[in-house]
C-alpha cells in the first residue's frame, strides 16, 4: 500500500502527551544517548513505511525491465515481419496462393464448360444451325396449359357422354377420350421436330408424324364422334334392360361399330351423327391440334439442340461460379494482407509510443520514491519534534543531548543508479524503435497507399493470368481424353 500524507503526522498530538508525560518525571534521563520507547515506536512505524515504498520502487522498476524486454522481443518480431512482407509482388503472390486453392475445380469446370460448347458448336454445325436455342425455361408450366385444355375438353364432351350414369360417367368417357386424343397428338408434335434437321431419315420421321397426326387427328376424333352415338343407345339398353351399367361386352361393340362408321368415311359412306357430336368432333380436333403445337414446341425444334444448350449453359453456370468464388477469396486474401502490413506499421508506430511511454513511467516512478521517502522523513520530523517540545516543556532537569539531532531515515540508495540503469535500456529499446520506424513505417505506409491504388489492376491481371492457365490445362485435359472437338 502507497504511503500518503498525514499516515505518521496524525499521531502528534498522542506524542504531544506522551511527551508531556514523560517530561513530567524527568523522563528521558538527561544523561540517556538513545531515543526513548516512544521515539522508537514513531520511528520503526516511518521506518516501515519507507521499507514499503523501496519495495515498491523496486517492484516498479522489475515490471518496467520486463515491459522493456517485452517491446525489445516484439520489435524483434516486427522487424522480422516487416522482412517477410518486403516487396510489392508478395500481393500478387499472395493472390495466386489462394487462387491455387481451388485450381482442380476451376479446370474440371472448365474442361466440362469447354467440352459442352464443342459439342454444341459441332451440332449446330451439322445441322447448319444458326439460331440459338429457344424452349420455354419451364417445361411443366408448358404443359400445365395442356391439362388446363384436356380439363376443357372433359368438360364439355362430359356433356356429350352424359347417359344413365349421369354427368360423373360422362366426364369419366371424356377424360379417357382426351387423354387418349391430345396424348396422342403431343407425341406427334414432338417427334414432328425431326423435320428441322438436315438428315432426310429424320425428315422422313417428322414428316410422317404430321402426316400420321393429321390422320390420327381426324379419325379418332371421327371415331369418338361416331362413338358418343353408339354410347348413348348402350345407354338405352341399358335403362331397357334394367342394368346398372354397361357390360364391358357392350362398351367393346359400341366402340367396334365406331371404328366401323368411321373408317367408312374413306369410302365415301359418312355416317350420320348428331350437331353434338359434329360439335365435339371439332372441339376434339382443336384440342388435339394444340396438343400437337405444344408438344412440338416443349424444346427447341431441333431435337437435342436445347439439350445440349442447357448441358453448356449448366457447365457454364458452374465455371462461372467457381470462378466468382475463387476471385472473392483470393481478393479477400490479398485485402486482409494490405490490412496486414497496414496493421504492421500501425504497431510499429505503437511500440514507439509504449515505449516512450515506459520511459516516463520508469521516471515517475522514481520522482514519486523519493518524494514518499521525503514526506515520511518530513512528518517523522514533526512528530519528533512535537514530542520533544512537549516533554521539554514538562521537564525540571535538562533534555538528553540527542534531543538536538533529528534521526536520519531516508534510505542510502535513493534508486538513482538502478533508475538510470533502467533509463538506459529503455533508450537502447527506444533507438531500435526508431530505426525501425525510420527504415520501416515509411516504406510500409508507401507500400500500403501503392498497393490500395493498384490492388484492383494487380488482382485483375494475375486473375486474368490464372484463368488463361486453367483453359491451357483443361484443353490439355479434354486432350489426353480425345474429346476435344474442333
Amino acid at each position: 500500500m502507497a504511503f500518503s500524507t498525514g499516515t505518521i503526522s496524525n499521531i502528534c498530538k498522542q506524542m504531544e502527551t506522551e511527551g508531556a508525560s514523560e517530561g513530567g518525571f524527568n523522563r528521558p534521563d538527561s544523561n540517556a544517548v538513545a531515543p526513548d520507547l516512544n521515539e522508537v515506536k514513531a520511528i520503526t512505524t516511518a521506518k516501515e513505511w519507507i521499507a514499503s515504498e523501496e519495495t515498491s520502487f523496486a517492484d516498479a522498476l522489475v515490471a518496467a525491465e520486463r515491459q522493456s524486454r517485452d517491446i525489445s522481443q516484439r520489435i524483434d518480431a516486427l522487424e522480422a515481419s516487416c522482412a517477410s512482407h518486403a516487396g510489392y509482388d508478395l500481393v500478387e503472390t499472395a493472390f495466386r496462393s489462394s487462387l491455387a486453392k481451388n485450381d482442380h475445380d476451376l479446370v474440371s469446370a472448365c474442361a466440362s464448360e469447354m467440352e459442352a460448347r464443342a459439342a454444341l458448336n459441332g451440332f449446330k454445325s451439322r445441322n447448319s444451325i444458326k439460331d440459338p436455342a429457344r424452349y420455354p425455361d419451364d417445361k411443366l408450366f408448358h404443359f400445365s396449359l395442356l391439362i388446363l385444355f384436356v380439363a376443357i375438353e372433359t368438360g364439355v364432351n362430359a356433356f356429350f357422354y352424359e347417359g344413365s350414369t349421369g354427368l360423373l360417367g360422362g366426364a369419366m368417357v371424356a377424360l379417357a377420350v382426351s387423354l387418349v386424343n391430345m396424348g396422342i397428338a403431343s407425341v406427334l408434335g414432338a417427334l414432328f421436330r425431326y423435320s428441322n434437321l438436315p438428315d432426310q431419315k429424320y425428315k422422313l420421321v417428322g414428316y410422317g408424324s404430321l402426316a400420321v397426326f393429321i390422320l390420327t387427328g381426324f379419325v379418332l376424333n371421327l371415331i369418338f364422334s361416331t362413338f358418343r352415338i353408339q354410347y348413348e343407345l348402350v345407354q338405352l339398353r341399358v335403362v331397357n334392360e334394367g342394368l346398372s351399367e354397361p357390360t364391358t361386352v357392350m362398351l367393346i361393340g359400341a366402340l367396334k361399330t365406331a371404328v366401323v362408321d368411321a373408317f367408312s368415311v374413306f369410302y365415301l359412306n359418312f355416317p350420320s351423327i348428331d350437331f353434338m357430336s359434329f360439335t365435339m368432333f371439332f372441339v376434339g380436333f382443336g384440342c388435339s391440334v394444340i396438343a400437337f403445337w405444344k408438344g412440338y414446341t416443349f424444346d427447341d425444334k431441333h431435337p437435342g439442340y436445347g439439350d445440349m444448350d442447357r448441358n453448356h449453359k449448366t457447365a457454364e453456370k458452374k465455371f462461372r461460379e467457381i470462378k466468382d468464388r475463387t476471385f472473392i477469396e483470393a481478393e479477400a486474401e490479398v485485402r486482409k494482407m494490405a490490412s496486414d502490413i497496414e496493421q504492421l506499421r500501425d504497431q510499429i508506430i505503437g511500440e514507439q509510443h509504449n515505449i516512450s511511454a515506459l520511459k516516463a513511467q520508469a521516471q515517475g516512478v522514481h520522482s514519486t520514491f523519493i518524494s514518499a521517502t521525503k514526506n515520511i522523513q518530513t512528518e517523522l520530523n514533526l512528530v519528533i519534534e512535537a514530542y520533544r517540545a512537549a516533554n521539554r516543556a514538562t521537564r525540571a532537569t535538562s533534555a538528553p543531548v540527542y534531543f538536538s539531532t533529528l534521526p536520519d531515515i531516508l534510505p542510502a540508495d535513493d534508486g538513482s543508479i538502478r533508475r538510470d540503469a533502467l533509463l538506459k535500456e529503455i533508450d537502447a529499446v527506444a533507438a531500435m524503435a526508431k530505426n525501425l520506424a525510420n527504415s520501416r513505417a515509411t516504406e510500409l505506409g508507401d507500400q500500403i497507399i501503392q498497393i490500395k491504388q493498384k490492388i484492383n489492376e494487380l488482382i485483375e491481371l494475375a486473375f486474368n493470368k490464372q484463368i488463361d492457365a486453367v483453359h491451357k490445362r483443361a484443353e490439355l485435359a479434354i486432350a489426353s481424353r480425345g474429346q476435344l472437338g474442333n
